[in-house]
């Protein structure tokens, strides 16, 4: 384990600087300031964070242009049943215009009640739980209430209850959470050692590699396992390591020799 952590210690500082920002979805909160808007644009945009990274990031640009790139002059103004027909024009592989105005929807009733997304994830979010699952499955349920049901809400919002990893919505979290520079860390009462890691197929891939985990499955159950494992790296901020495992899955770092720690 001593020698796998220095060599994701080392990616994680290749990777986590400034420069990674340019070429990823977290681009769009380093536009803005206010705090609830870097909150809006970071759910919307892990939301759609599922496919190549050029048409995710073509895609949120297509929004932000229809929402004028003002999302909480937006989200504050937004009524669903006379502005939904805004986004009628935008498709996103799976996405359409129509999961998109659900979406702004439930995040701009629950500004108006919460004032922010962090005071409603704090709603059911503990220091003795183990990690974030239990905040996050009320927070998902709060959102998705605010709207009408429907099977495309339900991808952009997953929920761990269901056994989702919720990689989206846990890049949401890392994002919110991990300090910079390149996570904006504009949540403060939410610690890093409760996240969990963002899991998709890169992730997935090399963990696999690394024996982080022995599940074929990229479910809920994996993602904790291979966060807990992380945990014997850096038990403070596990999900720093996102970068490194992501990173040596799609970037093709070379392999080095690595020596099981028992």
């Amino acid at each position: 384990m001593t020698n796998l952590k220095t060599y994701f210690d080392n990616l994680v500082n290749k990777y986590e600087t400034p420069d990674f920002i340019k070429n990823d979805p977290v681009q769009f909160l380093h536009r803005f300031k206010n705090k609830k808007e870097i909150e809006i644009v970071g759910l919307v945009s892990s939301s759609l964070a599922y496919g190549k990274r050029e048409k995710i990031i073509e895609s949120i640009e297509k929004i932000l242009i229809i929402i004028q790139n003002e999302p909480l002059n937006f989200c504050w103004s937004y009524n669903y049943e006379k502005d939904y027909k805004i986004f009628e024009n935008f498709k996103y592989r799976y996405t359409t215009g129509e999961d998109i105005a659900l979406l702004f929807n439930s995040i701009s009733k629950a500004i108006l009640k919460y004032d922010n997304l962090e005071e409603l994830f704090l709603q059911d979010y503990k220091s003795e739980d183990i990690n974030i699952k239990s905040a996050l499955e009320t927070f998902v349920n709060v959102l998705k209430n605010y709207s009408i049901q429907s099977r495309g809400l339900n991808h952009l919002l997953p929920s761990p209850k269901n056994g989702s990893a919720c990689k989206r919505l846990n890049l949401f979290l890392k994002w919110m959470v991990r300090k910079p520079p390149v996570d904006l860390g504009i949540w403060k009462n939410v610690s890093a050692e409760k996240l969990i890691i963002p899991l998709d197929v890169h992730v997935a891939k090399i963990s696999r590699k690394y024996n982080l985990t022995c599940r074929k499955t990229n479910d809920w159950i994996t993602a904790e396992e291979i966060t807990c494992k992380l945990k014997e790296m850096d038990c403070l901020d596990p999900v720093k390591y996102d970068y490194a495992l992501f990173s040596a899955g799609i970037f093709n770092e070379s392999d080095i020799a690595i020596k099981s720690a028992n």
